[in-house]
């Protein structure tokens, strides 16, 4: 309840108006704001961004295969990181040479994971659709969980890039980040996952043009 000292008519009416006005933007469209009319507008956009947020979320994820398959560009970075841990080294178009530290290699073939793929793409779209770059979702999710939410009860390694169209590209980006680097030749690892996202189609005002997510897990 307002408590207030007796105005005359004139300013009674204006401060009606005021009011009206002061919550105009939260009612005019009762689909998107609260049907509280009372509601402040703080409010009343912050549940609107939320439902914004999730939609975008729900979107992102409508575009990933269930198959789980790998196809295009995200085939080609699988191609070259299997070849790499099974050869301990890699041979760059331009002739660079590239190898493991410890002078070592993956004995065995490292399979590739329809949920790791999936975990891997989703994220990868989500990271367009809401133009962010981080391990952390906008929905506060990391690598296991999104691991988790796909099947597959283990922890996760991921390594993410942005900017580079090429897979061979991105992999000289990683080899040449330590943290990256031995995500990749971590040969505990015994299945990966890919993910790749062009923002055209998807996103044009995201940050860059080329996205890459690289999940790595132990599944016994």
């Amino acid at each position: 309840m307002f408590k207030y000292l007796h105005k005359p008519k004139s300013y009674t009416i204006l401060f009606s108006l005021l009011i009206v006005l002061f919550f105009t933007n939260c009612i005019q469209n009762l689909a998107d704001c609260p049907v509280d009319t009372l509601t402040l507008k703080k409010e009343c956009d912050s549940n609107q961004k939320q439902t914004d947020r999730n939609l975008l979320l729900g979107l992102a994820a409508a575009t990933v295969s269930s198959s789980g398959s790998l196809s295009g560009k995200a085939l080609e970075f699988y191609n070259i990181l299997e070849s790499y841990r099974n050869k301990g080294s890699f041979t760059l178009s331009n002739g660079s040479s590239r190898s493991f530290l410890n002078g070592s290699k993956c004995s065995g073939t490292t399979a590739q994971h329809p949920a790791l793929n999936r975990a891997a793409q989703k994220h990868n779209d989500n990271m367009v659709s809401l133009n962010f770059f981080s391990h952390t979702g906008q929905d506060g999710s990391t690598p296991s969980t999104r691991v988790k939410a796909e099947g597959l009860n283990v922890g996760a390694g991921e390594n993410i890039a942005a900017g580079v169209s090429t897979a061979e590209g991105t992999f000289d980006q990683w080899w040449n980040s330590s943290g990256h680097r031995a995500n990749m030749e971590n040969c505990n690892y015994t299945h990966v996952g890919i993910g790749y996202t062009a923002r055209e189609g998807v996103n044009a005002q995201a940050d860059y043009a080329h996205y890459w997510t690289n999940v790595f897990a132990t599944i016994r």
